[in-house]
């Protein structure tokens, strides 16, 4: 178990986000997201050899497995360089996520993170816990609570969630989860993947592709909650368009967000897939830094030699020879390294080749033998703009598309005002909006009438003018009484057909008042 003082940030930009401080290491503009069976120490290792800004995150870590495990190491130490660092824990019972978290105090995370966004049945119905959380704000509350408890100090806590679960998915219900966590368990950061979570009838790997991404309900949240802190997770794939999301300079104006909107983004596989393109010039694109760590990928393997030599058995080392961690573990975070380059698959079949002989003395031994399938310079190649790897790799969008903001959050008692949001944000209307738009339709369909009837009257009374009678226009007295109860008979049925709507409405009383405009006008 070893703690130790973590690695001061240069980068320029603030460490306050509107009320919610950072401290030394900065905002997290950007961070890579907790991947389970992927984030473990060793690609941290990796992806902090890339970049000395960027948030890291464990996999999640269940509060049992801290409990009751005799390898704790194994699931919670990290190297002092890996700072800055979040533990993202697993469960949904307070008392043990107090132990749990008394336990992580101790290795000095700069953050503790609860999960409430895995998609995962089996994560959801194991003592329900991961996006089955946001079902029930008030134990998240108090989860959260516990967790403070139990860490004793000022170490900051998380949640990381989902827009939604299943039917519970409107925005409404999204603010009401983050109200209650923030207030009853005193949580300021959330980090929000802009998807809803469906758990029943898709994959996990579905979770993270088929439910539409709404990004905008991110920003929408830092309106509405504006001492809050909140990450965007989800459809942003490359540094450069990390910058796009932060909108840190004002330039995503036209998609009605200001600058600094939102207080950082999590970029999930794209880093594991493709770490070199993604990170290896963050610190320079994102955080404002005068030079980027990685000079080349020769160098980083150098650098990653060092680390894996020295940790190979750490965990353990049995009777059988058996090394945990062993070569073969230690040398899958790296394997992306060369992605879309050449020799890059030469490279992972010569790996591949080499593990299976055997043999090998050591982690440098095995990169000793296989480097010579990557040409030079592809090895020494420096990092690439965020802007050029975006566009050679199709690391996503350049110019994300923001879609719409849901509308304010409206005050208690303001019905009417929710509404004309609701409305006003895209959704489908209520059924009382429905029928309150038909009557408004019908007592026009009777207004229309009234008119139509009274414009034929006046033509008719034209056409049998003083040409065809006396001079004051008496021979027309038949054709206007004719008129007059065509009007009124058109009156009389609009009447009808109003009172058996809602009648008393503010419209059908304008409604009424307007055809006895109209008809005095033809009695006239």
């Amino acid at each position: 178990m070893a703690t130790s003082s973590s690695m001061e940030c240069d980068s320029s930009q603030p460490s306050t986000a509107r009320g919610v401080d950072y401290g030394k290491h900065g905002r997290p503009l950007l961070s890579i997201a907790p991947m389970m069976e992927w984030t473990d120490v060793h690609y941290r290792q990796l992806a902090r050899l890339l970049s000395k800004h960027t948030w890291l995150w464990t996999e999640m870590v269940v509060d049992k497995t801290i409990i009751h495990t005799p390898l704790l190491d194994k699931h919670l130490w990290f190297p002092p360089e890996q700072h800055p660092i979040v533990l993202q824990l697993g469960g949904s019972d307070p008392a043990l996520l107090l132990q749990a978290a008394k336990v992580a105090a101790t290795y000095g995370y700069d953050e503790i993170n609860l999960n409430c966004g895995c998609p995962s049945d089996r994560v959801a119905g194991a003592g329900c816990f991961g996006a089955a959380l946001m079902l029930q704000p008030e134990l998240v509350a108090d989860c959260m609570a516990a967790i403070q408890q139990g860490l004793g100090h000022n170490t900051p806590v998380s949640v990381k969630c989902r827009l939604g679960v299943d039917d519970d998915d409107s925005y409404e219900q999204l603010a009401n989860f983050v109200r209650v966590v923030s207030e009853r368990g005193g949580v300021s950061r959330f980090v929000i993947h802009s998807r809803k979570c469906l758990l029943r009838g898709l994959s996990p790997s579905q979770n993270r592709s088929v439910p539409p991404l709404r990004p905008g309900w991110v920003w929408a949240l830092k309106r509405d909650f504006p001492h809050l802190s909140f990450q965007l997770n989800g459809g942003v794939l490359s540094s450069y368009a990390v910058n796009a999301a932060i909108n840190i300079d004002g330039s995503a104006q036209h998609a009605g967000l200001g600058p600094g909107s939102i207080d950082g983004v999590m970029v999930g596989r794209a880093g594991y897939n493709d770490p070199w393109g993604v990170l290896s010039d963050a610190d320079v694109a994102v955080f404002g830094a005068a030079s980027n760590p990685a000079v080349s990928r020769r160098q980083v393997i150098a650098d990653y030699c060092k680390y894996a030599d020295g940790i190979v058995g750490r965990w353990q080392v049995k009777d059988d020879g058996y090394h945990d961690p062993n070569i073969r573990v230690l040398v899958r975070p790296i394997l992306n390294l060369f992605h879309g380059d050449r020799g890059g698959k030469k490279w992972k079949n010569a790996v591949d080749g080499a593990l299976n002989a055997g043999g090998l003395a050591s982690f440098s031994d095995l990169m000793a033998k296989t480097l010579g399938q990557i040409p030079d310079e592809v090895l020494d190649a420096p990092p690439r703009s965020s802007r050029e790897a975006a566009l050679i790799l199709g690391n996503g969008d350049l110019h994300p598309c923001f879609d719409a903001l849901p509308g304010v959050l409206a005050q208690p008692g303001d019905r009417a005002r929710a509404d004309n949001e609701r409305r006003r944000g895209g959704s489908s209307p209520t059924r009382k909006e429905l029928r309150k738009e038909q009557r408004r339709q019908q007592q026009q369909h009777q207004v229309d009438a009234v008119a139509e009837a009274a414009a034929a009257a006046e033509q008719q009374r034209r056409q049998q003018e003083l040409p065809q009678g006396s001079c004051c226009g008496c021979g027309n007295e038949a054709a206007a009484e004719a008129a007059g109860s065509a009007a009124a008979a058109a009156t009389a049925e609009a009447d009808r057909e109003q009172a058996d709507s809602v009648g008393g409405s503010s419209e059908a009383q304008a409604a009424a008042e307007q055809k006895q405009a109209v008809v005095a006008a033809v009695g006239a």
